[in-house]
């Protein structure tokens, strides 16, 4: 399957999951057809913004060159701990990215959840080593 068809099949999952970090958009560097619209992605004030540019970025990725984009991203990607990223575009990997109902779930219980977590047993720092929060 193609990259635009993948992008544009997953594009919710995409938006939500990926972080167009600094350090993501350094690796994409080595990526040929990407690393030229960097610097506009990087312009932008909002992670949203950032992923919303890359995505459209990469959906404008001549067919010659999908494949080699493709993996370069998908290295970047597993390069900075977005494996779970790679899940989405690959099908493949032991990381898949939390599904639409648990995010949901965790959402509505967030109330809970921080009335019960207690910082002090060191689970706070736990989880955010294992990088399950920021």
């Amino acid at each position: 399957m193609e990259l635009a068809q993948i992008i544009n099949d997953n594009l919710s999952t995409l938006r939500r999951c990926l972080d167009t970090s600094n350090e993501l958009l350094d690796e994409l560097r080595s990526v040929e057809f990407v690393k030229d619209r960097i610097s506009l992605i990087k312009e932008k004030e909002t992670m949203d913004d950032k992923n919303d540019a890359l995505l459209t970025a990469l959906l404008d990725v001549p067919d010659d060159q999908q494949q080699s984009v493709m993996d370069g991203f998908i290295a970047a990607l597993d390069e900075n701990g977005q494996s779970h990223v790679s899940f989405i575009l690959t099908g493949q990997g032991e990381n898949p990215p939390m599904s639409d109902d648990h995010r949901e779930m965790i959402i509505k219980q967030t109330g809970e959840l921080c009335k019960f977590l207690d910082p002090e047993n060191g689970v706070l720092k736990k989880l955010v080593s294992l990088s399950v929060i920021t």
